[in-house]
């Protein structure tokens, strides 16, 4: 959001306005530390942190209007009811009655303003890899704007729409979801044009219970297109496709040889490139090209043919996505290569987890390894519901499938992973189960001693489980 005057949101947001309506808004922020001049502050309530304990701060940082509830305001600030004694001079501040669906109003109010084509991305895995992937292909062409890292939900996703500046001409939106209704509701505000549904797992069991119950929630991204947006679906995903083939969207499949739905844009010849990246060739009708992925793993390269996808509805060849892909920049946390101790290699792949990204970047190690030995450092799993127990099991499994060298695993779910490992005659002495991070650094210097320089870590786990502190204690320092 550029140039709109406090006067302006006032009406959009229908709040009552004290202070000056002329003050002009620059940028949106819900952070008052984030404040640098011209933003206006959502003073968003929560459980832990009020942002309306933060209004004087927001305006001393540089916030020149503050959004609030007026019930909020009213009853238990410490400030006295507004007048324009109580703001500073030249700012003001908005009541509404509240703020988060005042952000949401004036988020699709700018949405319509903005007049960009937005491409709605949703999942159960690599929804913000292939974000990324996405804003790789088509700003070689095109004025691009992004959500920043996984802003998705039903207040990140808005404020990124608000942060979109004056001639953006494609919006990015990755969209995030807990249960029924979440994406549509997001819908609503961003009015995506293409949708991109990179799979449907088992995130989210614990709440849907079923995979069709997932999928129906993914695609309300697809209901919501118009008649003539595109759907860019992965032909790997049997779920995917089945929803597909009734859905009357247009639809492009992608994937590899083999796939459910013969895929429209099609990978193949996936190889080595680099340290950690992958080739591979690429074909769309008539087109063909090689692209260089700075990622490893199939499941990344399915990621960078949807990005391709959605490049070739734009008009974007195949030569200029694939440019743009190798130069990808990712959000952080995700498949990171790292120097660690003693002369090992570390893969740090902490955002988050589930049973298919964790298998992924198990085959990861192991294609990267190249017969160097492996250690696995695994956390809890979040969010699997019923399906906890098998999830875990079933990562072990591949564990031992890939002959993996070693596995510590980290948290009390975390232990049917070796669980699972020992059903499928992986070897007891090589597995360590612990509940604690310390304990898991501790064990895996003492292997990393015996193991020696050249051996791959990969550390995993879902969010909650802070696994970052393990690989910073495993990070070879300068």
């Amino acid at each position: 959001m550029r140039n709109w005057t406090a006067d302006v949101i006032a009406q959009v947001a229908k709040g009552t306005l004290f202070g000056n309506p002329e003050a002009e808004v620059q940028g949106c922020i819900i952070d008052s530390r984030h404040a640098q001049g011209g933003e206006m502050f959502f003073a968003l309530p929560g459980e832990k942190v009020d942002g309306h304990d933060y209004i004087e701060a927001a305006w001393k940082n540089g916030a020149v209007l503050v959004i609030a509830d007026e019930a909020r305001f009213q009853e238990e600030s410490e400030l006295v009811l507004p007048d324009k004694t109580t703001i500073p001079e030249g700012k003001a501040l908005l009541l509404v009655k509240s703020v988060v669906s005042a952000l949401q109003e004036l988020a699709a109010g700018w949405r319509m303003e903005l007049k960009a084509k937005v491409v709605g991305v949703t999942g159960s895995n690599g929804k913000t890899t292939t974000k990324d992937m996405i804003y790789a292909v088509l700003s070689q062409s095109f004025r691009v704007y992004r959500n920043k890292q996984n802003h998705n939900n039903e207040l990140g996703l808005p404020l990124t729409i608000l942060n979109a500046p004056p001639g953006t001409e494609i919006l990015i939106l990755e969209m995030g979801m807990r249960g029924l209704g979440e994406i549509k509701a997001l819908c609503e505000i961003a009015k995506p044009d293409i949708g991109v549904i990179t799979n449907i797992g088992t995130t989210h069991l614990e709440l849907l219970l079923t995979q069709e119950r997932i999928a129906q929630a993914k695609w309300e991204l697809i209901d919501a297109l118009p008649d003539d947006g595109k759907g860019i679906i992965n032909g790997e995903d049997l779920f995917s496709v089945q929803k597909a083939v009734n859905d009357p969207h247009p639809i492009c499949f992608y994937g590899l040889e083999g796939a459910f739905a013969a895929p429209h844009i099609r990978g193949e010849r996936l190889r080595p490139w680099g340290v950690l990246g992958t080739a591979f060739d690429v074909t769309y009708k008539d087109e063909k090209t090689t692209a260089n992925l700075p990622l490893p793993g199939t499941h990344n390269v399915l990621d960078a043919l949807a990005a391709l996808a959605v490049g070739t509805v734009f008009g974007v060849s195949l030569d200029k996505g694939s440019c743009g892909l190798s130069e990808l920049e990712l959000s952080k946390m995700r498949l990171e290569v790292r120097q660690g101790v003693l002369g090992t290699i570390l893969i740090n792949d902490v955002y988050n987890a589930n049973p298919v990204s964790m298998q992924a970047s198990l085959r990861v190690l192991k294609e990267r390894a190249a017969g160097n030995k492996t250690l696995a450092i695994l956390g809890d799993m979040y969010e699997l519901g019923s399906s906890a127990e098998s999830g875990h099991q079933e990562v072990g499994r591949t564990l031992t499938e890939l002959g993996i060298s070693e596995l510590i695993t980290v948290g009390k779910l975390a232990e049917e992973i070796a669980q699972g490992a020992r059903m499928a005659g992986y070897a007891g002495d090589h597995i360590r189960v612990t509940c604690s991070r310390e304990e898991a650094v501790e064990q895996a210097l003492s292997l990393l001693t015996r193991l020696g320089p050249g051996t791959w870590v990969l550390i995993k786990g879902s969010r909650g489980m802070r696994m970052e502190e393990i690989t910073a204690k495993l990070e070879r320092s300068e």
